[in-house]
């Protein structure tokens, strides 16, 4: 009986150390798991687009701002590089889908850079033309932070590691014809990653647009219609050229008869190369009665001369797709213009004041432009 007893006590004992056992190691799993996912962060796009929305990112986003405030230190003093995988798949081919990748890994980037000082040295970037687990459109964000058990030795050895991985399946770029071949690689149970393209290639596709059609649909409005193009020479500096013409009326009735010649050159700025300053000038000829849209002009008086002018422009492009963006530019300088003015009696023009003057410092253009950019779209 007592040896039975004995053995019933040990039984308990080895089932009860199991059960402490089995779910101390949960509780560490799920710790883990808890510490792993506190270090990845994962940002959503919309299919096809590169916009970075804050809709349904914000608490990700503020995650994120968290622990790179944490870790700053480490973060840039270089020993805990903050990890940007872009992925998407949901474009025709794979050329396409690894510009939008490279620009979406780019937004987060700039978040990151404008919002917590970050620079472009504390990044590792990699761009996917795949889906993420089955999702096409993501940012992947990683700080990959070291355990309290590594030592300062066995850390460099480590990271040294996971940098060279990418790099066995990094992609072959032809520049003949530009399209990313994936290297095959070695079965395994592991899922393999998708070949990468790094930063710098993308960069050498990847070019702001290099010709634009627009149109001023604030002169358009005006019965002004307007039609210009812009020669892109490089990424920071644009030739735009508009002219506008407008032919209503008669000589005894309405009359709105007009042209204008508007170039400009322009700088752009900042990381996005969206906003701009610029040096234009205008020159045209107009013959104006009774203007068309109603009492903007004296009722009974006309005007009939030539105008230029001359002054410093400022802007910004708005995208609205990878080939329409809308164009906001304001322009002020100096104005002048030598004009006739007169009116109708009867049918036949009075001339009431000649050669007269008007010139005055102030604005010199408005804009809002519909801009179609084509060749090398980075929008």
């Amino acid at each position: 009986m007592n040896f039975m007893k004995q053995l019933q006590e040990k039984l308990l004992a080895l089932l009860l150390m199991a059960l402490l056992s089995g779910t101390g190691a949960y509780a560490q799993e799920a710790t883990d798991k808890q510490k792993t996912s506190d270090k990845v962060v994962i940002f959503r796009f919309l299919p096809g687009e590169e916009m970075f929305s804050l809709k349904g990112n914000e608490v990700e986003l503020e995650r994120l701002y968290m622990l790179v405030d944490n870790h700053r230190a480490e973060i840039t003093a270089g020993k805990m590089p903050v990890y940007v995988d872009s992925y998407c798949a949901s474009l025709p081919t794979a050329k396409e889908n690894l510009n939008t990748a490279f620009a979406r890994a780019n937004r987060v980037k700039s978040e990151l850079i404008t919002q917590k000082g970050l620079k472009e040295a504390d990044f590792i970037t990699a761009n996917y033309s795949r889906a993420y687990h089955n999702d096409k459109d993501l940012v992947v964000v990683t700080l990959r932070i070291p355990s309290a058990k590594a030592t300062t030795e066995t850390m460099p050895t480590q990271e040294k590691v996971k940098r060279e991985e990418p790099q066995q399946k990094q992609v072959a770029v032809e520049q003949k014809t530009e399209t990313a071949v994936e290297k095959p690689s070695e079965p395994s149970t592991v899922e393999q990653q998708p070949a990468l393209v790094s930063e710098q290639r993308i960069r050498e596709t990847e070019q702001p647009y290099r010709f634009a059609v627009r149109t001023n649909v604030l002169y358009d409005a005006f019965l002004l219609p307007t039609l210009g193009v812009e020669w892109r020479m490089n990424e920071n500096v644009g030739i735009r050229l508009d002219g506008s013409l407008s032919w209503w009326g008669d000589e005894h009735d309405k009359v709105q008869k007009m042209w204008l010649l508007n170039p400009e050159v322009r700088w752009y700025l900042l990381h996005d190369k969206r906003f701009y300053v610029g040096v234009s000038g205008s020159y045209g000829e107009y013959n104006i009665y009774k203007y068309m849209l109603g009492n903007l002009l004296k009722d009974d008086t006309g005007y009939q001369g030539t105008m230029w002018n001359a002054g410093l422009t400022v802007g910004y492009q708005l995208p609205l797709s990878r080939c329409f963006s809308i164009d906001f530019n304001l322009g002020l300088g100096y104005t002048r213009s030598e004009y006739d003015s007169f009116s109708i009696t009867d049918g036949v023009r009075v001339y009431e004041e000649s050669n007269k003057t008007k010139k005055f410092w102030g604005p010199t253009q408005a804009g809002i432009s519909l801009v179609w950019t084509i060749g090398n779209n980075r929008k």
